[in-house]
């Protein structure tokens, strides 16, 4: 009989091992389900951010219709903020043409190819992305694999049906799952020495491929799970080792006292029976417990009344397990926001059916609430009687919060706190309801900044970033509990305003910003003042969230233009000037690309020798239902859409290359001011110099006075490196801006460039002939050359070569014409005549 109950608890023993593995394989498949979690909340996450971006109607200005570098890469925009703020490793913008534009790199703007650095899959991804929502992948990249995100750029404020899948810009953001980025989830969703691998032989306990787009295994994340089937292991083989000890020696007792009355070995018989059942029981309490996932372990009577609790109860919860034995199952959990959840567990309860994945909270001994979520089966006897639950209680209260963080870093700026672009659509989608709209009128105000730009340039993006602080702050003190303050991007604010008393209120809203705007902004020792534009929009004119906020963007383009500083409430009519804008910047944009845009040429004449010895070219644009577009219509448009840089380049090489036809002639080319800020000015005209051959010192640059204005150091830098090149430098329309004697002292200039409203007005006004005295003398004492423009009469001709003007242009000598015409003009020179009185009167 020893030996059948030693060979019971042998058995006993191997049901143990057996319940301990199935723990453990539980557990395998519970944390194989968190990693997949894990791995999906990072992709929703990296979907989200990039949706924000890819929406954003700057983007799509910036990035797609046109490419500002300097825009882009200033932080806050799409440049260091995605890896400093957002921490991805990598984002691009992709043309159709599958040409990267744009590149980002740990947070450095940067020259790379996309399709280089991820070969395989990313074209797949983008051209998943183009069609809808972001798509999201994994992907491999050299040695290591990145989580990539691809979207189209394509803002709400355009109609997607106007712009094919194949037609659209891509921003593409990329995560390298590298030992941080794995250690936090690790940290975040509790997977012991989390890591990476390359093949399967390299795991270290659970495993989870990591597939591309296309379902090809890429690599391997493996991490350590727990083991509480061994754990359970360790508690019972000590009593079970001393019970084969005892039952050993109690084998050699009654092999010695066989003997014994019949009553003493019918009672060990019984014994030896009543142990085998406890162990059976306890058998079945084990494998009831291997087949749910477990962190504690608790027993209900069938009156749900909690009748055991294991060890780990109270080191989870800090509670004495006596303090809540005998409490009902209810009296100790209580209904989270899974309502459905809890009333399953009462049906349950009902019905004595199992449950599981019910979450519910509970006080813990600091009285924290804490998050679990249950699993349970019903207790049935050898006789098929219900006597209570029992089962497990996880707890997932790290990983609600890390979900609640996760959640708010999605609907949240991270630098000012407020609401971002994702969240202010879904209150203003609220806000527009109809239940709302019968409590309360609504109004949308979309804010910018005045003058931010100089204070990131001159102090840095810190200080900037401080002053958008201080700002969202005052933004917040102005309105009431109800309204939302968020920051939609850049320096970029919108309000949602509730009120009853519309348009009032929202007009009043817009001054009290204003005024509090106007105080300074301490920052960093400096006392900073800046500005406020507001736009304003009211439901009246939109039926949907998106054209309220387009209408409120175009009222606040409107206060842009008024001067800024200014409240501007919508009206239609600014969204059809506006379309109009639009339309005539499509048309601009295809010009460049169609040969619209030409070239005119004005001749410029040395008074003495009676030679044309130089041509201005003038830039002209046939639009082809518009007729002769006035340079005045579109060359603001082009200055202020960036496509001046990409016009101003071609009328260089037009220039420099139809320069060549006339040989000895110089030809002068205007720049912009928006062109002469770009960096790449110097670069852009040497190499125009080299591409078409003409000698740098018959090229002559023209800029006005404005340029000089902002930020007389660069400008200065600027100069010297055109001058360095060897071509000529002329300030034109001088004495109409800001004019300066420090200017002609202090910049290289090689001539100065007389305005027509002096020359015009030179036979009538006195003031008019001493300026141009004064300037005619300040360029020689300077050893400057002197133009004088708009010579439109033979007398103003003479008066000026009184005065010592050398050289003219102007409608008296020749309009401007196109190249041919130029060509036939210089071919039929023969000079010009002054009029017989005049010329005595010079003499």
């Amino acid at each position: 009989m020893a030996g059948m109950v030693i060979l019971a608890i042998l058995l006993v023993l191997g049901f143990a091992i057996v319940s301990a593995d199935g723990q453990n394989r539980l557990e395998v498949e519970s944390s194989t389900a968190l990693a997949e979690t894990a791995l999906a909340v990072k992709k929703r996450e990296i979907a989200r951010n990039l949706e924000d971006y890819a929406v954003w109607e700057d983007v799509f200005k910036n990035l797609h219709q046109s490419l500002d570098f300097a825009w882009a890469s200033t932080n806050g925009n799409v440049g260091a903020n995605l890896y400093e703020g957002l921490g991805y490793d990598m984002a691009f913008v992709v043309r159709p043409d599958g040409q990267t534009v744009y590149s980002v790199l740990e947070g450095v703007p940067q020259s790379a190819d996309a399709y280089s650095i991820i070969p395989a899959g990313l074209a797949s991804l983008v051209k998943a992305g183009s069609t809808g929502e972001p798509a999201v992948g994994f992907l491999r990249s050299d040695q290591e694999v990145l989580l990539v995100a691809a979207a189209a750029i394509l803002p709400p404020t355009i109609d997607a049906s106007t712009i094919a899948p194949g037609e659209r810009s891509s921003l593409i953001f990329a995560k390298a799952l590298d030992k941080s980025f794995v250690q936090r989830i690790s940290s975040d969703y509790l997977l012991d020495q989390l890591t990476v691998v390359e093949n399967e032989d390299q795991a270290g306990g659970a495993l989870l491929p990591l597939l591309d787009p296309s379902g090809e295994v890429l690599s391997y994340i493996t991490w350590t799970p727990a083991t509480p089937g061994y754990e359970l292991l360790k508690w019972l083989l000590p009593p079970l080792a001393s019970a084969m000890v005892f039952l050993g020696m109690f084998a050699y007792q009654v092999i010695r006292k066989v003997r014994r009355t019949t009553e003493d070995l019918e009672e060990s018989a019984r014994t030896v029976e009543i142990y085998a059942q406890t162990l059976e029981e306890s058998e079945a309490r084990f494998r009831d417990v291997a087949e749910a996932s477990s962190d504690w372990i608790w027993e209900c009577d069938g009156e749900m009344r909690l009748v055991y609790l294991s060890t780990r109860f109270s080191e989870v919860t800090g509670i004495a397990a006596a303090n809540v034995l005998g409490k009902k199952l209810e009296q100790f959990f209580m209904k989270d926001n899974d309502t459905e959840g809890w009333e399953r567990l009462h049906e349950s309860a009902q019905d004595h059916v199992a449950f599981r994945d019910v979450r519910c909270s509970y006080h813990d001994a600091e009285g924290r609430i804490r998050i679990c979520r249950l699993a349970s089966r019903p207790i049935v006897s050898s006789e098929g009687e219900f006597s209570g639950f029992r089962g497990t209680a996880t707890d997932i209260s790290e990983e609600v919060e890390a979900h609640a963080r996760a959640n708010h870093l999605a609907l949240h700026d991270v630098l000012t706190e407020l609401p971002n672009r994702l969240l202010f659509r879904e209150r203003l989608i609220y806000a527009m309801s109809d239940n709302r709209r019968k409590h309360a009128d609504l109004a949308v105000l979309c804010l910018d900044l005045d003058h931010f730009k100089e204070v990131n340039d001159t102090l840095g993006h810190g200080a900037g970033d401080i002053l958008l602080r201080q700002f969202a702050a005052r933004l917040q003190s102005c309105v009431r509990p109800g309204d939302t303050v968020a920051r939609l991007g850049g320096d970029e604010f919108a309000i949602i305003q509730s009120s009853s008393h519309q348009p009032a209120d929202a007009g009043a809203l817009g001054r009290r910003i204003i005024d509090i705007v106007k105080q300074p902004f301490h920052v960093e020792g400096h006392d900073l003042h800046v500005g406020v534009s507001i736009g304003v929009a009211f439901p009246d004119h939109a039926d949907d969230p998106d054209k309220l906020l387009k209408n409120a963007d175009i009222a606040l383009y409107r206060a842009k233009q008024a001067g800024r500083g200014a409240v501007r409430h919508f009206e239609p009519q600014m969204d059809l000037e506006l379309q109009e804008r639009k339309a005539l910047e499509y048309d601009l944009r295809q010009a460049l690309l169609k040969n619209e845009l030409e070239l005119h040429y004005q001749p410029l004449i040395d008074l003495e020798s009676q030679s044309v010895t130089a041509v201005e070219a003038l830039l002209r644009w046939r639009h082809p239902s518009r007729g002769l577009v006035p340079p005045g219509d579109f060359i603001p448009l082009a200055e202020e859409t960036g496509l001046i840089i990409a016009i101003g380049e071609w009328v260089l090489r037009t220039a420099c290359q139809q320069a060549l036809v006339w040989p000895g002639l110089s030809v002068a080319v205007n720049l912009s001011p928006v062109q002469f800020r770009h960096r790449e000015l110097a670069d852009t005209v040497s190499q125009v110099l080299q591409e078409t051959g003409l000698e740098p010192g018959r090229l002559e640059l023209e800029i006005t006075e404005s340029v000089l204005i902002n930020d007389t150091e660069a400008a200065l830098e600027i100069l010297s490196a055109l001058k360095s090149i060897g071509v000529q430098i002329a300030m034109d329309d001088f004495g109409t801006g800001y004019s300066s004697l420090g200017y002609l002292n202090s910049f290289p200039f090689d001539k100065i460039k007389i305005d027509k409203s002096f020359v015009t007005t030179l036979e009538d006004k006195a003031k008019s002939l001493a300026i141009v005295r004064s300037v005619i003398g300040l360029s020689e004492s300077l050893s400057m050359a002197t133009t004088a423009e708009g010579v439109e009469t033979a007398e103003q001709a003479m008066l000026l070569q009184g005065e010592g003007c050398k050289q003219v242009q102007g409608y008296f000598f020749g309009r401007p014409v196109p190249a041919l015409d130029m060509t036939a003009f210089l071919g039929n020179w023969k000079g010009f005549t002054l009029p017989t009185s005049a010329a005595t009167d010079a003499a």
